[in-house]
């Protein structure tokens, strides 16, 4: 249902200004989504619960991601700027304890947004990395974000 108000409320604004016709129109063809939306690809108001239960974590999880780019950000910056920069570039695998594919899914264009990582492959929750510092990156398995993505896998987040 919320999908529904979502989509006739994105019909207004995206023409405008409100009439009684463009009212009827988007009631209309937001009802002609949300039913397509259930109908074709699987969707259902169980999964929009679901989403709506989770939107916090999401937005804890998006916070924190930014967080730690602009950390690493400025760990690169001084690797690139130093004369001397003392860094250990490697190639690392770590085991993350992530069940759902979804969540590695995740997890891993986390850590190849994050400057001086990147996920080269993930295959049964181990997850090889591309890393600027072998230190750091090693404990990938301990990061707040796999905490948070570990939380949303929880039952009662389902």
């Amino acid at each position: 249902m919320v999908m529904l108000i979502f989509l006739f409320l994105l019909w207004l604004v995206l023409n405008g200004r409100i009439t009684v016709e463009i009212c009827i129109f988007g009631v209309v063809i937001a009802a002609a989504v949300y039913g397509f939306a259930v109908y074709a690809l699987g969707f259902s108001p169980k999964n929009e619960k679901r989403l709506w239960k989770r939107l916090g974590l999401y937005a804890v999880y998006t916070l924190v991601l930014m967080g730690e780019i602009f950390k690493a950000n400025f760990k690169v910056m001084k690797v690139i700027l130093m004369p001397h920069p003392d860094y250990h570039p490697a190639i690392i695998r770590v085991k993350v304890p992530l069940k759902k594919q979804i969540s590695r899914v995740f997890l891993a264009n986390s850590i190849t947004l994050t400057p001086g990582t990147v996920t080269v492959e993930e295959k049964d929750g181990v997850f090889t990395v591309l890393c600027l510092n072998k230190s750091p990156a090693s404990a990938i398995s301990d990061w707040k974000l796999v905490h948070i993505l570990q939380k949303m896998e929880g039952e009662e987040w389902n």
